[in-house]
Formats: structure tokens, C-alpha cells, sequence
């Protein structure tokens, strides 16, 4: 059996690697067009590449369900076209077999990118992301564009980017007395000195009067602000660019802040599920190698493959998305689409028995 689960995981395994390859490859080319139009003096195509690079890791980790299905095809495919998986059948080796032989090399894929999930993929997202607005911000008129908006008493707080050393970058702050606007500062960087105290860095102020309006400039100031430096840093992340442990911790926060945190739960439960869902398109694959697709072409098990993977992506965005609308749980979001593919595959093996 070890020699079985040996011949038939090399196979998925290669086909898995080559596939991955093609989409992520795929998604750098179509990614580098659509991002080309923004390059400017502030934001270079050295800068581009080194963002699409960064972004490598989380995009392999996000496409392993949909490589592990159509590398399960072309694997299996291969071995059917040229009867082996016959002779493996007449040997007395029943499907489950071969689909456990099938699937444990997938199992260690996906379990490795739920690894890289939570220890790769978040720093090179985030560094990714913080040379984007760094770059883009610099470039724009309008320095107020893609941040994060706080509040704190009577201020309102905007955050263009923040780094993990706690560096806060190009922040404003409007404060209010009785509805009106009284002052509005701008710092090029902020850094946290210890509890609620604050520096911030190459400042401009400026303060509303009834006759007139004053304008400072100072190298530095003190401020104070009730937030944490690392919420602050995960507050200007989207979801998807958090660790599974930075979700959970930002998930705590804001629910102590008495804050929605759907959108969290749903890239968290996405991402801890992925191995689930690998399992889940390999059945799949399964019941297509030995049902319908028994005696297709490569051609037509890739292109299958293409169209299942399409479908399954599109169920997971479609019931992820009406969790957030409809309130319900996001964790039953990602499940349906998975537990449909689970029963859809394991009727269609039962039947090809």
C-alpha cells in the first residue's frame, strides 16, 4: 500500500504544483495589467513588482482548494487514460483507497498553507499593503483614501497606514467643539512614547477662531489617544491580511468595543477551513475521475475542472457575502458550500462503485 500511496500522491502532487503555478501566474500577469495604469514618479514599477511578489504567498495559500481539485483530475486523469487506475481497481483495491492515496498528499498541502496563512502570508501582505498607500498617498491631492477612520472624545482620527514597530503614518485629526470645527492637525508619522501618550512627528496645525484662523508648524507635539498600538496597526489592515491569531485578538477588541465583527469571523473561518475545503473539491474530483469523466480527454477533465472550481468559489463568495447581509453565522457561510461539494462527491462515489 505504501508503494500505491507513493505512485498515486507523486502524481497529484506534480499535477497540484503545475497547476498552481499556472494560476498564480496567471493572476501576476492579469494583476501587473490592471496595476500598470498607476504608476507614477511616487509609485514605480519596482514598486509593483516588489507589491505583486509580496502578495505571492496569500494568493498560493487562497488558491490550494481550487489546485488541489484540478490537480486531482489531471493526476488521476493521467492514470486513467492509460488504464492504470483500471489494473489498480481489478486488483482488488476499492475507490476509497485510492482516494485516501489521493488525498493525504493534499491534506499536508493545504495543512502547509494554513501554516503560511498564519506565518507568511500576513507580513507580505501587510508590507504589501503599506507600500501601496504609502506610495499612493504621497501621489494623491486627496491624502484622505484608504485608511481607517477612530474617534476619540471629541476628535475624529484618520490613519493612512501603520507598521508592527507602531509607526503611525500620515494621520489627521479634526477635533469639534459643540458641532463646529475647532482645529485640524496633520502629522507625517506618529509614534507611541507609553499608555495614552503619543508623539507625533513634523506637524501642522491649524485652529478655527470666530475672526480668524491660526497655522503652526512644529517638528513635534504630544498627544494623547486611548488606543493600544497594536489595534491601531490591525484596525488599518483589511481582514483578509490578518494572521488567524491577529483576527481572533481584533475580533476580541471589537466585540469588547461592543463592534460588528462579521467581516473578520468571515475571512477567519475561510482560511481555517481551506484544508476542509481541499478535501471537499478532491471528492470531487474524486467522482468525476471515476464517474463521468472516466474516458474524457485531459482537455475536458482540466476544463471541468476550471468550471467546478469557478462554481465552488463563486458559492463560497456568494454565501459569505448573504452572512453578512442576511446575519448569519460567516462560519455557516464557508461551510454550506463545502458540506455541498462533501455530499455531491461522496453520492456520485457511491454511485461509481
Amino acid at each position: 500500500m505504501k508503494q500505491l500511496d507513493s505512485y498515486i500522491g507523486k502524481g497529484v502532487v506534480w499535477s497540484f504544483f503545475a497547476v498552481a503555478f499556472v494560476l498564480l501566474g496567471l493572476d501576476y500577469a492579469l494583476t501587473f495589467i490592471e496595476q500598470v495604469k498607476k504608476i507614477n514618479e511616487f509609485y514605480t514599477i519596482s514598486n509593483l513588482l516588489e507589491v505583486l511578489v509580496l502578495r505571492l504567498p496569500g494568493k498560493f495559500s487562497e488558491y490550494i482548494p481550487i489546485a488541489s481539485l484540478i490537480g486531482t483530475l489531471v493526476g488521476l486523469g493521467a492514470l486513467a487514460t492509460t488504464s492504470e487506475l483500471t489494473v489498480i481497481r481489478a486488483a482488488g483495491i476499492p475507490i476509497w483507497r485510492i482516494g485516501w492515496s489521493a488525498i493525504k498528499p493534499i491534506l499536508i498541502i493545504s495543512l502547509v498553507g494554513v501554516g503560511i496563512s498564519e506565518f507568511i502570508a500576513p507580513d507580505a501582505d501587510q508590507k504589501a499593503d503599506l507600500i501601496e498607500k504609502l506610495r499612493k498617498q504621497r501621489s494623491s491631492e486627496n491624502i484622505i483614501a484608504g485608511g481607517v477612520w477612530l474617534r476619540s472624545d471629541n476628535s475624529y482620527i484618520y490613519i493612512g497606514a501603520a507598521d508592527k514597530e507602531g509607526t503611525l503614518y500620515d494621520m489627521q485629526i479634526f477635533t469639534s467643539k459643540e458641532q463646529m470645527l475647532t482645529n485640524t492637525q496633520f502629522a507625517k508619522t506618529v509614534h507611541h512614547a507609553d499608555q495614552d501618550n503619543w508623539i507625533l512627528n513634523s506637524v501642522k496645525s491649524t485652529t478655527f477662531f470666530e475672526d480668524k484662523v491660526e497655522s503652526v508648524e512644529l517638528e513635534q507635539k504630544d498627544w494623547q489617544m486611548a488606543f493600544k498600538p497594536e489595534h491601531l496597526y490591525l484596525a488599518t489592515q483589511e481582514p483578509e491580511a490578518l494572521s488567524l491569531s491577529q483576527s481572533l485578538s481584533y475580533q476580541d477588541y471589537l466585540t469588547n468595543q461592543d463592534l460588528n465583527t462579521s467581516r473578520y469571523q468571515l475571512e477567519f473561518w475561510t482560511k481555517a477551513l481551506r484544508p476542509f475545503a481541499s478535501i471537499a473539491l478532491v471528492i470531487i474530483a474524486l467522482s468525476s475521475v471515476f464517474g463521468p469523466l472516466r474516458s474524457s480527454t485531459m482537455g475536458s477533465r482540466i476544463f471541468s475542472g476550471v468550471i467546478i472550481g469557478i462554481v465552488f468559489q463563486n458559492g463560497l463568495n456568494l454565501f459569505g457575502r448573504m452572512s453578512l447581509a442576511a446575519d448569519f453565522p460567516p462560519l455557516l457561510g464557508v461551510l454550506i458550500p463545502i458540506a455541498i461539494c462533501l455530499i455531491i462527491g461522496t453520492i456520485q462515489l457511491k454511485r461509481a462503485k
